[in-house]
């Protein structure tokens, strides 16, 4: 199919599938609750009519490598565009959560569109780095680097740990009763000690109840002054420059690798490493976080098979489970979805950040805080059931601690590193 360089037929249907993905990238990644890991999940159990479709358009060999590229542009823009609903209804994503408090504060300043831009810059960046440093990672993790990541894990997860404890300014007491007490919760979760239930079949969203809980609902309850959310502007074009989304690639590379590491992880490590950015870098160095990890995923699965997110899990699936090489007709189309996805992506959140100004601009802050807390609840019953109400409201308790007390809200990541760092000592 290839001799030296991909058929241009395979690039067009390539770039057929992208689009798709990318919409529906945006659609998981602007409608709180759903997860671009559910949508991969669902286009896994429909593979079979899908490739058939595919193969009435292209040839029967390429459809899983093109539902594959389909579902990876997905997973792309979803990391991108996941900011806006958590901005501006205060409803995260696991990639985004620390990004709710600083961007919540652009908001209220008037500067929503500020914030969004941060992250979309920060977004682009990560992707164009990454997609340069796609290869000579490949070779880096090949060639012993790898072995020598999974050995030190561990060690890795408790360095985040101290690190995170010993640069709080505000109350390390506090601090460190939250990464346990919040690692406890979110261990609760991932091991099906709260029996929850997705009321709409397929496997509950654990994360749901878990991440609003703690971050989400502390966010809708915190006094705000006013009745109105502010005017929102946008005259600051480019807020941010490259920096921060290069510092965003940097620790994206090594969440991509670790299991269970996520961009919030990887934040924290961030901060204790390059020093503090201010809001605008810091939601920027965020996004790229959650946009390099996600394309560093597809390189670790390259390397040995292993499959670190949902999207992967798929992907390895259609592409029968083998690990994909550098120079294979396979790799090339995957770095192709990727590059596309990215460039979809920038306008893509940018216009979806303009829809919701003009929304938010005309209702009131305790209103918008009230609609966005019912949905909340409606979405913890539907994805997961009664039980998820407990740990939503379980969530938002000990969410409240760390604002009353005046610690960084970064702690609460402890639900997903303490369990992380549990399974990896085989404790659980």
């Amino acid at each position: 199919m290839m001799a030296g360089a991909m058929e241009a037929d395979l690039l067009l249907f390539a770039f057929y599938m992208c689009v798709i993905g990318a919409g529906m990238g945006t659609f998981t990644g602007l409608v709180p609750g759903i997860h671009v890991n559910t949508l991969a999940l669902m286009l896994m159990a429909f593979s079979g009519p899908l490739t058939d479709i595919i193969s009435s358009f292209a040839p029967a060999e390429l459809a899983p490598l093109l539902l594959s590229a389909c579902v990876l542009s997905a997973a792309v823009v979803h990391s991108a565009t996941d900011f806006v609903p958590s901005v501006f209804l205060g409803v995260p994503d696991p990639d985004s959560v620390l990004n709710i408090l600083p961007g919540h504060r652009l908001l209220l300043e008037g500067r929503g569109m500020t914030a969004v831009r941060c992250a979309a810059i920060g977004s682009v960046v990560g992707a164009a780095a990454s997609l340069m440093l796609a290869i000579p990672m490949h070779w880096l993790l090949s060639s012993g680097l790898g072995g020598y990541l999974d050995g030190i894990t561990v060690g890795f997860l408790i360095a985040v740990l101290i690190l995170m404890v010993a640069t709080e300014r505000g109350s390390r007491t506090t601090a460190m009763l939250v990464i346990p007490a919040s690692g406890l919760l979110g261990l609760a979760c991932m091991t099906d000690m709260v029996p929850m239930d997705n009321l709409l079949g397929g496997e509950p969203e654990i994360m749901l109840p878990l991440l609003s809980g703690l971050f989400g609902v502390p966010s809708m309850l915190l006094p705000a002054d006013g009745g109105k959310i502010p005017a929102q502007t946008d005259t600051d074009i480019h807020p941010v420059g490259i920096l921060p989304g290069l510092k965003g690639v940097v620790t994206g590379s090594v969440t991509g690798w670790f299991p269970g590491v996520t961009s919030n992880t990887g934040a924290s490590l961030a901060g204790c490493i390059f020093g503090e950015e201010d809001e605008k870098g810091f939601i920027s160095m965020v996004s790229s976080i959650g946009t390099a990890s996600t394309m560093f995923t597809f390189v670790t699965f390259c390397v040995n098979g292993n499959e670190r997110s949902g999207a992967m899990t798929v992907i390895g699936g259609l592409l029968g489970g083998s690990a994909v090489a550098p120079g294979t007709d396979a790799f090339a189309v995957m770095m192709f979805a990727m590059a596309v996805s990215s460039a979809i992506a920038y306008p893509v959140t940018i216009r979806a950040g303009r829809a919701m100004c003009g929304l938010v601009e005309h209702v009131g802050i305790r209103r918008l805080n009230a609609c966005v807390l019912a949905f909340m609840v409606i979405l913890t019953v539907v994805f997961t059931g009664y039980w998820g109400l407990v740990v939503l409201l379980a969530g938002g308790l000990l969410g409240m601690v760390p604002v009353l007390a005046g610690c960084g809200r970064t702690h609460l990541t402890g639900c997903l590193i303490v369990p992380v760092l549990l399974f990896k000592l085989g404790l659980f």
